[in-house]
């Protein structure tokens, strides 16, 4: 059967699912990670590491008539990082592997000949970057991404807008690149607020203002991150919606016709609207 094929990965985990038996239930390892046949076990002594690898390796042999790669299968230091599905994991961040960064840069050229070409639109390399994106937004790569979005769109600029086929997949697109440009801080907040905590319990625990966290919700929902309807009433949003008559007045002047709703709130009606309105230009300009 064909690797990334969806039944390859079914059987695979039937198939080791003897495996994780015999690491959880035998050799009692408390912190075991597998995906598919990829796995990782953590402990404080290399020795226990050790005598797990060799033991593990005389059971995929003996029962299951497999073998653990010699190159892949190596008791390493946390601190210097490991390799788990296509990431170099270290203790508080991980990146894509080097290899990884290097294949796609690779495939990025040829796209870039064939483009010049006239061989590929502008909308086809945009889906290939789309799933690279979404792929390296797993790891810590702001940077590294806010990089290669600069390239990208200098070396594959519009030639004329009939290169738009589907103007929401585009449309999609800008919205995942805004939503790439979040603060950590704000990115704190958006976990917390998925879990359901107030604004007043998100500032106690990250020992904040309320201020300062409305403002992460606002930036949030600025870059696409976070929808305005689940943070306020509906009726609410759409009495503030009414008052706002251009993104360019100061939230005094659209308070004085508001009424009862505070800053913290106008701000985040003024954020949606500047989310949309960056969408809608970032699509015409495409």
């Amino acid at each position: 059967m064909p690797l990334g094929n969806h039944t390859s990965q079914f059987f695979a985990n039937v198939y080791l699912g003897e495996l994780d038996k015999f690491v959880k239930h035998e050799l009692k390892a408390k912190y075991y990670i597998r995906y598919v046949d990829d796995f990782v076990i953590l402990s404080n002594s290399k020795k226990e590491l050790e005598d797990y690898k060799n033991k593990i390796d005389n059971f995929l042999k003996n029962k299951l008539n497999l073998t653990l790669h010699p190159d892949k299968s190596k008791v390493l230091l946390l601190e210097r990082g490991i390799s788990f599905l296509g990431f170099r994991i270290f203790y508080y961040h991980k990146i894509p592997r080097k290899a990884n960064i290097r294949k796609f840069e690779g495939k990025l050229k040829e796209l870039k000949i064939l483009y010049k070409e006239n061989q590929l639109n502008r909308e086809e390399i945009v889906e290939c970057l789309e799933g690279w994106m979404a792929y390296a937004r797993h790891g810590n790569t702001y940077r590294y991404r806010r990089e290669l979005l600069r390239n990208f769109n200098k070396n594959f600029r519009i030639r004329d807008k009939s290169q738009i086929i589907r103007s929401a997949k585009i449309t999609n697109f800008f919205r995942k690149v805004h939503a790439s440009k979040i603060e950590f801080s704000s990115q704190k907040t958006l976990l917390l607020v998925k879990k359901g905590l107030s604004i007043k319990e998100i500032a106690e625990i990250r020992r904040f203002k309320e201020g300062t966290i409305w403002e992460h919700i606002a930036n949030l929902i600025e870059h696409g991150q976070l929808q305005i309807w689940n943070i306020m009433p509906k009726k609410r949003i759409v009495h503030i919606l009414r008052k706002i008559k251009s993104l360019d007045e100061s939230l005094k002047e659209i308070k004085s016709r508001v009424g009862k709703a505070n800053y913290n709130e106008i701000a985040c009606v003024k954020a949606y609207l500047k989310m949309k309105d960056k969408i809608r230009k970032k699509s015409r300009l495409a």
